[in-house]
C-alpha cells in the first residue's frame, strides 16, 4: 500500500496555538534561567556583556520557534485511520511516519495537558507491542470519538478471534 495516497486528515488549526504556547513556556523558562545565570556570573562589565548576549540569542531563537515553527509543524502534521491501521506523519526537520496496525493495539489513552485544556484539545495515545503512536492536537470531541472507534474495532477483532459473533 502506498502511504502517500492515503486520505490523510489534518488537525484543527488551534494546534498552532498549542504549539506556540508550549514553545513560549519552554523558551521563557530558558531565558529566565539564562538571565539568572548571567546575573550570578557577572565578574566584569565585559564578561557581563558577553554573558548577556546568550539570553538575547536565545530570545531571538525563541521568537522564531514561537512564530515560524508552529506553522511548519501544523502543515506537516497529518493522520490516517481506518479499520486496519493508524498512520501519523509529523516533523519539523525530519519527517516521521508512525504506523500502528489496529489488531496490534494493546492500550488506548486520551491525554489532555494544561495547554491542551486551554484550547479544548487532546491527544490519543495508542500503545502496541512495538511502541507508541500519538495523534496530537485533536479537538476534545474528535479525540474521544477516535478513542471510542479504536476501542470498538479492537473489541470486534478480539471477538472474531475468539469465534464470538
Amino acid at each position: 500500500m502506498n502511504m502517500d495516497n492515503l486520505d490523510y486528515k489534518r488537525v484543527d488549526p488551534k494546534a498552532k496555538n498549542v504549539i506556540r504556547v508550549s514553545s513560549a513556556i519552554g523558551s521563557g523558562l530558558l531565558i529566565i534561567a539564562c538571565v539568572i545565570a548571567a546575573a550570578i556570573l557577572v565578574v566584569s562589565d565585559t564578561v557581563a556583556k558577553i554573558i548577556l548576549i546568550i539570553p538575547a540569542l536565545i530570545a531571538v531563537l525563541a521568537i522564531i520557534d514561537i512564530i515560524v515553527v508552529p506553522e511548519i509543524r501544523y502543515r506537516r502534521y497529518k493522520y490516517y485511520l481506518d479499520d486496519e491501521m493508524l498512520v501519523v506523519e509529523e516533523g519539523l526537520w525530519f519527517i516521521t511516519r508512525s504506523i500502528a496496525p489496529i489488531e496490534r493495539i494493546h492500550q488506548i489513552e486520551v491525554k489532555r495537558g494544561p495547554v491542551d485544556r486551554m484550547f479544548n484539545m487532546g491527544n490519543v495515545i495508542v500503545t502496541t507491542a512495538g511502541g507508541v503512536v500519538k495523534i496530537a492536537f485533536l479537538e476534545d470531541a474528535v479525540a474521544d470519538e477516535i478513542a471510542a472507534r479504536l476501542n470498538a474495532r479492537i473489541n470486534s477483532i478480539v471477538k472474531a478471534q475468539r469465534g464470538e459473533v
